[in-house]
This record gives structure tokens, C-alpha cells and sequence, in this order.
């Protein structure tokens, strides 16, 4: 055995190799084709973290001529463990055999076997010829089944062959593979050679701290993003008072572009972190992650109904000394229910629903600004959050193997749950609600010091979303 330890994932041509290794290794620039035939020489991929490689995987082309292979290896008349190094030398220069020599070449190297394998189909003697030739190299080798189709028909009839040329034989889908399923499947490669065990042992381990990593440096972006959004305002100097509602809607929509902005970095920095480009990354066609920050679905979905909206109007409001106007507050939430999407905006919530504070400066003999921010509704800091998780529940579940229209992300009832935080306890709810009178109130020390409970709180959230 290497001192790293080294996979070929080996099959038939267009069974899902690369995308098992593009899961595997986290790489979304592997290509991955519906065309058979598309990889035609080994590539090795390393998973390095913490700049060290840690263990490996081969992309091996398929099988081409797996009949003529066995036969070859049956007329062997030398032992048997010598066999793939004997093809090796006899087929070198035979372009016949080529796809063979590359897929055997990382075996004879010394490397384990993946068999990767569509079990959605029947089964073939060609396919009982790539198993016997596995078996006849010697190495450690389990078989992974991938129902392509979802149909599984077949599987049973498989699993019996399989059982009597693999020491292990596992089901995993390299589209849909949550983090929790590639543990397992790596834990399983552990009990395939016990000289094995020590070394996928510090693997596991690795994996697991760095993924702990990962949630930790997730939840400490997501508190800085918190932290820079609950306070942010918009200000401009006010020369001519008939001017201040439309200097007013300037700023909001200014402050708008602004926290759209920031949610846009954190979402990348998110992507960055599960090595994910965020170019290429796709939401569900029904997601409400693909409705505006300020859209009357997002705060919804996130549990601010009109109710609640009057409610946390009226709060607000209260909060600065201002007298709302109930009647004109309900016609402006119906204006907002009416106008939808975007266009309603801060501007239409700051008009009159209360949840944006404006207030005229003094900026002394004859002069004043207006400001615009920070939002004045405890729920805001629910939509933040509840939008940064399930963009985190999305990117976790997001394979590297998807490209395109093979786009599968895991379910989750986005208008049902009416946001993650829904769910919380009572305690974290409030957590949550004290910081955020912290941080709008500017009281800097106690934001930190709540900050840092939230943070432990939103590790600890992430952890056990990563393992549903």
C-alpha cells in the first residue's frame, strides 16, 4: 500500500465513474459527459487539505475489451499474482488494448479498486468478465452500485454476482451524496485491508475536523455579515425639506443595492469554502433563495405574514416615538402585497410600514441630512438568517458531480418550515432577538459578546445540518 492512500474507480464506459470521483474529491471541474468513451487516460486526483494530500482517487477509462482481457489472463500459465504486470508488458503498445492498460496500470501500482457500476440495468456477461478480471488482481476492491434511472429492478441480481468478486459491495448515489454518505462510504473503504485501517483511520478523522473547519468558519462570516447588515443606513444631506421623500427613496433603494450586495458575498464565501465555483451554481427552480431580499415571498416564507408585519410596524414604531396611522399602514401593506417582488422594496416598506428608520439630523445653522436604516423589525434578523442556512443547506447538498440540467438538489420544504429558524428553541430565538437589539443599538461590547454565543449556536446548527 502507498503511503497515501490510493482508489482507481474503475467500470464500464459512462457508468458514473467521473462523477463518483468528482464527488469524492469535491472537484467540479472534472469532466463528466452522458457520452461514453469521454475519459481515455487515467487522471489521479489528490483531496488535499490543509495543504497535505491525504488520500486519492483515479479516473480511469472504461473497460473496452474485457472478454479478450480474461481470456488472455486465463491462458496465463505464470502465477497468478502476476498476471496484470505480465498484460501490462504484452499490451503496452497495443492501441486495442489501451483503455485497459490504463485502468490495470494504477492497480498494479498498488492501488485499491472502487467498481463502479449502473445496477438500473441487467446484468451482462461482459459485466461478469470485468469482475472476474478485478478478482484476478488481488487487490482490495468493493463495488459501488449507482441506479442512473432510479429504477431497481435489477439490484438484487447484482448484489448476488457482485457478492462473489467484491469484499464489499455498497449502494451510493454520486448526484444526491450528502456529506454524511460520503463519511460512511469512506469509513467503509477502512475495513477493505486491515494494513489499511491506520492510515483511512487518520483519513476520517481529517475529513471530519475539516468539515468542522468549514461549519465554523461558515457560522463566523455569517455573524460578520450580521453584524455589518443590522447596522448598515443610508445618509445624504436634505438642502430643500420639499425634497425629503424622494431623498428618502433614494437612500432606501440605495440601502437595498447595498444589503443585496453583502448577502451576494456571503453566499459566495459560502460556496468558496464547500470548493464550489459560484458562477455554475444553480438553484431549485422553485427555490424562494430566487426571490429578491426584499420581496413580499422572502419575508413570507420567513414567517412575517401580514399580521406580523402590522405587528412589527407598530413595534417599531413605537420604538422611535413616532404615531403610526394604522389606516395608512394597512394600505400601504396592501400596496406592498400588491406590488410584489423587488419594486416593493425598501422604499414602499420605509413609507409605510415603519420597518426602516428615517430621521432628519441636524447638521447645524441651516443644514440637515436624512438617514434611512437600520431596518427596526426584530423578524429581520430571521430572514438574514433563514436565507443564509438554506443557501448553506443548498451548497452542502449541492455534488460536485452536478452539471447543468443533472441539477438534484436534497428536498427541503422551504414554504412549509417557514425558514429554519422556525424551529429553534425558545432560548436560541431569543439569542438571536437580544443580538439584535444589540447590534441596532450600536452597543458594540454587547454585540461581541453576544456574537460570540451566536456563533457557537450557528457551528453547532450547521453541524447538524450537514448530517440530516
Amino acid at each position: 500500500m502507498n503511503s497515501m492512500p490510493v482508489f482507481a474507480v474503475i467500470g464500464h464506459p459512462n457508468e458514473g465513474k467521473s462523477s463518483v470521483v468528482a464527488t469524492l474529491v469535491e472537484n467540479d471541474r472534472i469532466r463528466i459527459s452522458p457520452r461514453p468513451g469521454e475519459t481515455v487516460q487515467s487522471m489521479t486526483y489528490p483531496v488535499s487539505i490543509d495543504g497535505q494530500d491525504v488520500i486519492a482517487f483515479v479516473d480511469t477509462p472504461g473497460f473496452q475489451n474485457p472478454v479478450q482481457t480474461l481470456g488472455w489472463m486465463r491462458k496465463f500459465k505464470g502465477p497468478e499474482s502476476e498476471v496484470i504486470a505480465a498484460f501490462l508488458v504484452e499490451f503496452k503498445d497495443d492501441p486495442g488494448m489501451a483503455h485497459e492498460c490504463e485502468l490495470l496500470t494504477p492497480v498494479h501500482d498498488g492501488a485499491g479498486i472502487i467498481y463502479v457500476l449502473d445496477a438500473s440495468r441487467p446484468l451482462r456477461q461482459v459485466d461478469k468478465a470485468e469482475m472476474e478480471i478485478l478478482r484476478l488482481t488481488g487487490r482490495p476492491r468493493m463495488a459501488i452500485l449507482n441506479c442512473k434511472t432510479g429504477e431497481e429492478q435489477f439490484l438484487e441480481e447484482w448484489k448476488a454476482e457482485l457478492r462473489r468478486h467484491f469484499n464489499m459491495v455498497r449502494t451510493f448515489n454520486a448526484l444526491r451524496a450528502t456529506f454524511a454518505e460520503r463519511m460512511r462510504l469512506l469509513e467503509s473503504l477502512r475495513a477493505l485491508e486491515q494494513d489499511w485501517e491506520s492510515a483511512l483511520g487518520q483519513v476520517v478523522d481529517v475529513f471530519a475536523r475539516d468539515w468542522q473547519r468549514r461549519n465554523a468558519e461558515c457560522a463566523a462570516m455569517t455573524c460578520d455579515f450580521l453584524r455589518t447588515a443590522l447596522g448598515m443606513a443610508e445618509t445624504a444631506e436634505l438642502f430643500d425639506t420639499a425634497r425629503k421623500a424622494e431623498v428618502e427613496a433614494m437612500l432606501a433603494a440605495r440601502l437595498e443595492a447595498g444589503l443585496r450586495n453583502l448577502e451576494e458575498r456571503l453566499h459566495e464565501q459560502i460556496c468558496q469554502q464547500f470548493r464550489h465555483d459560484r458562477r455554475s451554481f444553480e438553484l431549485p427552480e422553485h427555490s424562494v433563495l430566487r426571490q429578491d431580499l426584499f420581496s413580499r415571498t422572502t419575508w413570507t416564507v420567513f414567517g412575517l405574514s401580514r399580521g406580523k408585519l402590522v405587528a412589527a410596524a407598530v413595534a417599531a414604531g413605537g420604538a422611535a416615538g413616532v404615531a403610526l396611522d394604522l389606516a395608512t399602514l394597512g394600505s400601504s401593506l396592501g400596496l406592498f402585497a400588491t406590488m410584489g417582488g423587488a419594486a416593493a422594496g425598501l422604499a414602499a416598506l420605509f413609507k409605510g410600514e415603519g420597518l426602516v428608520r428615517g430621521k432628519v439630523l441636524g447638521l447645524g445653522i441651516g443644514r440637515r441630512s436624512v438617514q434611512v436604516g437600520p431596518l427596526d423589525t426584530v423578524q429581520w434578523i430571521f430572514v438574514l438568517l433563514d436565507r443564509v442556512l438554506l443557501h448553506y443547506w443548498y451548497v452542502i447538498h449541492w455534488s460536485h458531480a452536478w452539471r447543468g440540467g443533472d441539477f438534484l438538489p436534497a428536498m427541503v420544504d422551504e414554504g412549509g418550515k417557514q425558514g429554519f429558524s422556525s424551529a429553534w428553541s425558545r432560548e436560541a430565538r431569543g439569542l438571536c432577538a437580544e443580538y439584535f437589539k444589540a447590534a441596532t443599538s450600536g452597543d458594540d461590547s454587547k454585540t461581541m459578546a453576544l456574537e460570540l454565543e451566536l456563533r457557537r449556536f450557528l457551528e453547532e446548527e450547521l453541524e447538524r445540518m450537514s448530517r440530516l
